[in-house]
């Protein structure tokens, strides 16, 4: 996790990180300042999203057919993927979870073909979190009568990854300009 390294005293900053230890750019702008603060919080609340859920659910059945899956655990990235935080997953049914969703019958299916035929899917399901559109990827295994799911937010990954690209290249820029 990229943290903030940069540390500002009157009109100089020094950087404190391991890749530009020492650096001290002399008449720092204060605009920049604020530019890499606000960068950076917006880092750490992608790299928040970015965390990976984990959830297991068991097959619901009526007779021999599934109709239904219920969670039986869920972490908290999970839920906060899957129903925006809040309320516990912990006995909810998946068809009430995802009710009026975009993909609910994809993700039903999956989880289905994975019980019934014991391999391994991923899918992907875009939906919208924090007025976001984000995508995400379900990866599912075969847990008894149930699965075990993996869920990423592969669109708070790749902000992550870009938003750090940034941060290093401002901070490369103000090191510059103070030689």
């Amino acid at each position: 996790m990229l943290r903030s390294t940069l540390q500002r005293f009157g009109r100089s900053a020094f950087d404190l990180s391991s890749s530009l230890f020492g650096t001290v750019a002399n008449d720092f702008d204060s605009g920049t300042m604020v530019d890499v603060q606000c960068l950076e919080h917006r880092l750490h609340t992608a790299q928040a999203q970015a965390q990976p859920g984990f959830m297991t659910l068991r097959a619901v059945r009526n007779g021999p057919h599934i109709v239904d899956f219920e969670w039986q655990t869920a972490s908290v990235a999970a839920t906060c993927l899957m129903r925006g935080g809040g309320t516990s997953l912990l006995g909810r049914s998946l068809v009430e979870v995802l009710a009026g969703r975009a993909g609910r019958g994809e993700i039903f299916e999956q989880y289905r073909c994975v019980v019934e035929f014991g391999a391994a899917r991923a899918v992907q399901q875009t939906v919208v979190i924090n007025h976001s559109v984000d995508v995400l990827r379900h990866a599912a295994v075969r847990l008894h009568d149930g699965v075990a799911v993996t869920l990423t937010n592969l669109s708070a990954v790749r902000r992550s990854l870009g938003l750090q690209r940034e941060i290093r290249a401002r901070m490369r820029m103000a090191a510059r300009a103070g030689d």
